[in-house]
């Protein structure tokens, strides 16, 4: 579909400069993997879980695949800003001669970049944006996280199952959130429910009140919302509360109440729902070293969540290219050939690359913020769906 996201996100595309095609890399001792994410500004939290990620890798790991040292090289994007993610992944290829390229907030970075993979022929390892469009910008892009549609399609499912029929959707007003919003509501009308309302919720608000009081007046039974998780969160769920709207009507989300963030709520979060493709309190194996590791090297109050997952596992595919690879030259055209259908075990659980679109197929959680005897809060899995194909929007 021809959105204005679309356009938007087309736009850093045309026109750019593409960076000469980098030679294939040689049979080096060291291999380098440039990672671009916000390590500063107001997303600094994000780019600090890429680095947990990556840093929990290697350490469970070690720093060495398919015969050659593994070298991470960080660039910071200072608050995700396309024109500068761009510059820095030239940088990375031309002047520091990465073979591969990871991290990317937002999608407008991505989008931005995807000349620079393109010419260089390096794979691109998106860890957290989800717009669907991104994927037909490059063949070497491969997706960490998730398509933003996929959670709300299934949340509107969901609603559905349980007897729901008056949906209403407040999602922030952004490229993502509008996404999430015409999924739902398409999802939610072909499943037999009605819309009562919607409502795009601006980036800056800081006072919630007015959009709840909207809510509760259209009388919905189901609340699908896509909020920045922070401070706009926190401040939301306590509007809604306010008008007694966390008590009587279902309300879904996605990672607006991460385990990591739960401390910074208050008790109107025990009972929210949400839906994505991680478990923070997984116990199969590769979950629980991945979690350990945090525990003791990050600090004992982080968990895993969807940021240092996804970054942990880009650095597994990083290594699988480069054993396919040992002895030879490195070649991002010969290791994007690799990827189809390859399936691995992820702390989210077991996880295929799509051959089609290069999405995960992986499971999505449906988790409820519960409430244990001594005071803390924490996320627990009501519904798994195992091995979702990914649905990416059709144009």
């Amino acid at each position: 579909m021809k959105t204005s996201l679309l356009r938007l996100l087309a736009a850093f595309v045309a026109g750019s400069s593409l960076v000469a095609t980098a030679p294939a890399a040689l049979a080096q001792d060291t291999v380098k993997i440039g990672v671009v994410g916000p390590y500063t500004g107001p997303f600094a939290v994000a780019g600090q879980s890429f680095r947990h990620g990556i840093d929990a890798y290697m350490a469970l790991h070690g720093n060495q695949a398919g015969g050659r040292k593994v070298e991470v090289i960080y660039r910071d994007s200072a608050g995700a800003d396309p024109t500068l993610s761009k510059r820095l992944a030239e940088e990375l290829v031309v002047k520091d001669k990465v073979s591969m390229l990871a991290g990317f907030y937002l999608s407008p970075e991505v989008a931005a970049t995807a000349p620079v993979a393109n010419a260089a022929k390096t794979p691109l390892f998106i860890v957290n944006a989800a717009t669907p469009a991104l994927m037909k910008m490059s063949p070497y892009f491969v997706r960490m996280g998730q398509a933003i549609n996929q959670p709300a399609e299934l949340a509107a499912v969901y609603a559905r199952q349980q007897g729901k029929s008056r949906g209403y959707v407040a999602v922030g007003d952004y490229g993502p959130g509008h996404i999430v919003e015409t999924s739902f509501i398409e999802k939610f009308k072909s499943e037999g429910g009605q819309i009562v309302g919607n409502v795009r919720i601006p980036l800056n608000t800081a006072d919630f009140a007015p959009f709840a009081e909207r809510i509760a007046n259209a009388n919905p039974d189901v609340l699908q919302i896509f909020i920045p998780p922070g401070a706009a969160s926190v401040a939301f769920s306590k509007a809604l509360a306010a008008r007694g709207l966390t008590q009587k009507v279902l309300i879904i989300g996605q990672g607006e109440a991460e385990d990591s963030d739960l401390p910074l709520f208050d008790d109107s979060i025990v009972g929210f729902k949400s839906i994505i493709y991680i478990d923070a309190n997984a116990k199969n194996a590769e979950n629980q070293a991945f979690a350990d590791w945090l525990k003791k090297n990050a600090g004992p109050t982080v968990k895993p969540n969807s940021f240092s997952i996804g970054a942990f596992d880009a650095m597994h595919l990083a290594y699988k290219m480069l054993n396919d690879q040992k002895g030879k030259p490195f070649s991002g055209e010969a290791a994007m050939k690799s990827m189809p259908n390859y399936s691995w075990k992820s702390p989210r659980g077991p996880i295929t690359i799509d051959p089609v679109t290069r999405e995960p197929i992986q499971n999505f959680y449906l988790r409820e913020v519960i409430k244990a005897a001594d005071g803390t809060k924490s996320n627990r899995v009501v519904t798994t769906w195992e091995q979702v194909k990914p649905t990416p929007l059709s144009n």
